[in-house]
């Protein structure tokens, strides 16, 4: 007995073997059916598809055989996946490797073994589908095609898995993207309220450096200087002994302007001062104004002055109250340089932001707005929510809008017409209150999830269609075909189900390639979707096999057998395929529904694949109904 080797790529194969997840798993009904037909056409007595493990071989699907798996060192196939083709054997007692195996001396006395390697999509060969029977015998040419191709349509439900793994994988790096994506819009979210934050702060402090002011002008906290008609210094309190620099000693009798004004304004003051003596109407008195002043030591800075005149012992006298605004000053200039920042931040940030108040009136937009929409912030400042959103995306953001004025953060997801087009937007309203915890309105920030929305309708569309012709695939006819079957139940109504085999597509690959096949499958599907009803369903199940279901039937039998006429009409009318001239035809199986009875999506697909053996054994290009014609 010759043990067989390990292939080359062993451990890349054992990897994609786990990664299947197919090992001791229960049967699966496609590759059952797919035993039992393979059965019935070669006529042996076992056929299996087997898994080639580490140390065994495990049978996904078996029919004639009770075990479940044997060691791989005395199997049959681990000889088969070390080679590209099918291995035969025709008397294995006769053969050299396999006359001395306890599979061929004793049960179950293996004399004939076929085995077709099946692979996955990245040529790893998984195991194989073997015929085998206790009586030696040859496979013709046409014979080893079908074994061929019947282990392609296992290795179409393999690929299926890997795709739906594939899928899987994908969806999670998906939701690691957005995952991110969030985590980079929480961090800048955490940058807006950190600026909005210290702009309250700053706005605090200015509402307080301005109360503060005007209780120190009453208090005659702040300068305090009097003058005579002269100009002479005649008060002089301990403010403006602080804020200048003079002592009162210092600057008493003496010039003001030579004191704090600076010598580029001295001329300016002595006129005005002068005019006013002369007509008694000073332009400044009564008014706060802001001037530049000088100190002691020479160096200039704003203050504010307020003047009013009082007469007293026969003279006019001028007072003045003085106020060092430097930091105030500085205060505003800080303030103007953040909100330039928030500015910046919010103009750059790849979203849409705004500030409404508890009115509903938008009191801020960033540039977004403009991006996206074209809304200038300009026009849109102080207009109602409601007369700048379309009436559609007003009536989906208004309960949000009522939620986060009860002080609730709220978050939607919205399709709006965009500069670009139409654009789906999540929206995340965030409450704002005032120092005293009094509701004054809510932030809004909207970041463009198109891209998102749009790649998860691909992967639904290509989880639920087959790729080569568009049609619904397997799993979408089952989900189509339960609720078909559902609706049937609830209400009375009949139902067809149309299994379409299509007739020599063996010798059209076997004649043209694979390519060709191809074409004439999408020409096939074609022709099918162009042929039934606007309410019909019809899918693609695997390789040549495709499925029609008919709904609310008022004579099942009559309008099903039309349909069916009308399809072998339609692929009749097929004579050239890429300029080649054909002949197509197809096998048409029909099982009937009419929901009186609970039945399963399976036991209907499977009586529709009998009706199409039925209509091939009878002829081919025809239709055949299933037993009485209900299933």
């Amino acid at each position: 007995m010759h043990t067989p080797r390990l292939p080359a790529n062993e451990h890349d194969r054992l990897a994609a073997l786990q990664r299947l997840g197919v090992l001791d798993t229960p049967p699966a009904a496609e590759l059952d059916r797919l035993t039992r037909l393979a059965q019935r056409v070669f006529r042996v007595k076992t056929v299996m598809v087997t898994l080639v493990d580490a140390k065994r071989q495990w049978f996904k699907s078996r029919i004639g055989l009770e075990v479940s798996e044997t060691a791989r060192d005395i199997s049959f196939c681990g000889h088969a996946i070390l080679q590209p083709q099918a291995l035969l054997v025709a008397d294995a007692r006769l053969d050299p490797r396999f006359a001395d195996n306890p599979l061929v001396t004793a049960a179950p006395h293996i004399v004939f073994y076929a085995g077709q390697p099946i692979f996955s999509r990245a040529g790893h060969a998984l195991g194989t589908l073997c015929l085998i029977d206790d009586q030696p015998r040859q496979l013709d040419d046409g014979e080893q095609q079908t074994l061929q191709d019947l282990a392609r349509m296992v290795e179409q439900y393999l690929w299926g898995l890997e795709a739906a793994q594939d899928l899987q994988l994908l969806q999670a790096e998906l939701e690691q993207r957005v995952q991110q994506r969030t985590q980079e819009l929480e961090t800048t979210l955490a940058q807006l309220h950190q600026e909005i934050a210290q702009r309250n702060a700053y706005e605090s402090a200015l509402l307080a450096e301005k109360e503060h002011f005007h209780a120190t002008l009453e208090n005659t906290t702040d300068a305090f200087i009097e003058i005579d008609e002269q100009g002479l210094v005649v008060g002089w309190n301990r403010a403006a002994e602080t804020t200048f620099g003079w002592t009162r000693e210092e600057a008493g009798g003496q010039l003001l302007a030579e004191l704090i004004i600076p010598p580029p304004l001295r001329a300016a003051h002595h006129a005005g001062l002068c005019r006013f003596v002369r007509t008694g109407q000073p332009r400044m008195l009564g008014q706060r104004v802001e001037v530049s002043a000088c100190r002691k030591d020479g160096s200039t800075f704003p203050i504010e002055l307020t003047l009013s005149a009082i007469h007293s012992q026969g003279r006019m006298l001028i007072n003045a109250f003085l106020h060092d605004i430097s930091q105030r000053k500085a205060d505003e200039a800080e303030i103007l340089d953040s909100r330039a920042r928030i500015k910046m931040i919010t103009d750059n940030v790849p979203a849409i932001i705004a500030y409404i108040d508890t009115g509903l009136h938008y009191r801020f937009v960033n540039l977004g707005y403009e991006k996206w929409f074209g809304w200038k912030a300009d026009t849109i400042t102080g207009s109602k929510v409601a007369d700048v959103l379309d009436d559609a995306v007003y009536a989906v953001a208004r309960p949000h809008f009522d939620k986060v004025l009860r002080g609730e953060q709220s978050e939607y997801e919205v399709q709006m017409a965009s500069l670009h087009g139409k654009i789906w937007v999540h929206i995340t309203l965030i409450p704002h209150y005032n120092p005293q915890r009094q509701l004054q309105g809510f932030y809004v920030l909207g970041v463009d999830i198109t891209e998102r929305k749009q790649l998860q309708d691909q992967l639904q569309f290509e989880a639920y269609h087959d790729s080569l012709t568009g049609l619904p695939n397997r799993r979408a006819l089952m989900q189509s075909l339960r609720e078909a079957m559902a609706r049937s139940r609830r209400s009375g109504n009949s139902m067809a189900l149309l299994f379409l085999d299509l007739d020599g597509f063996k010798a059209l690959n076997d004649s043209h390639g694979h390519d060709f096949g191809d074409m004439a499958l999408q020409r096939f599907a074609r022709e099918l979707r162009g042929a039934v009803r606007e309410t019909d369903s019809a899918a693609r199940l695997a390789g040549d096999e495709f499925t029609v279901i008919l709904e609310n039937l008022v004579q099942p039998q009559q309008d099903s057998a039309l349909v069916a006429g009308k399809l072998l009409q339609q692929v009749a009318t097929i004579h050239s395929i890429a300029g080649v001239a054909v002949t197509l035809s197809s096998s048409i199986g029909i099982a009937l529904y009419d929901g009186s009875h609970d039945s399963s999506a399976n036991s209907l697909l499977n009586a529709a694949d009998k009706a199409m053996y039925q209509a091939k054994r009878a002829g081919k290009n025809r239709f055949a109904f299933y037993g009485d014609g209900t299933a």
